[in-house]
């Protein structure tokens, strides 16, 4: 049986999940809202409060106010543009395999932005999008894939 699992996640020094990453290439309504849907199952089933939905060339953050339970308090709180060209190029082992090498670049832009914290870059929404506190966690945690992507390709 396969467990869901996000694409890519932030994560402390003591193992906490900071942020978690669900990483969809399709930016139609449907394809976001399920995303986002699968985010707020996943934040609530692994205990994470900050997570972020990057469709396409949008990027949604979603916060757990944590006043009710069963993340009945889970809300996309902020939206922004993501210009494909703020994404590095994917690592090569993911070339033409479209879904892999996308989520592939956005976890280089993450740790991109992890190396150099300033915002001032970036467009003025997604500076916005990502000031505190999710810059702070950005920076605190270490990113990395959720789940072995070649295992994807082989399925």
């Amino acid at each position: 049986m396969n467990t869901a699992h996000p694409d890519i996640v932030v994560v402390s020094p003591d193992g906490d999940y900071l942020i978690i990453v669900e990483v969809k290439i399709n930016n139609n309504h449907v394809h976001l809202q399920s995303a986002i849907e699968q985010l707020k199952h996943l934040m609530v089933s692994i205990g994470c409060s900050v997570g972020l939905v990057v469709t396409g060339n949008h990027i949604f953050l979603l916060r757990d106010s944590l006043e009710k339970s069963r993340g009945e308090s889970i809300s996309v709180v902020g939206e922004a543009r993501l210009p494909d060209h703020l994404l590095p190029s994917a690592d090569e082992q993911w070339r033409g395999k479209h879904g892999l090498e996308f989520e592939s670049r956005v976890q280089k832009w993450l740790e991109t932005i992890k190396q150099t914290p300033s915002l001032e870059n970036l467009p003025d929404d997604l500076a916005e999008l990502l000031s505190e506190p999710v810059i702070s966690l950005i920076q605190l945690g270490e990113i990395r894939a959720a789940g072995p992507r070649w295992r994807r390709i082989a399925s």
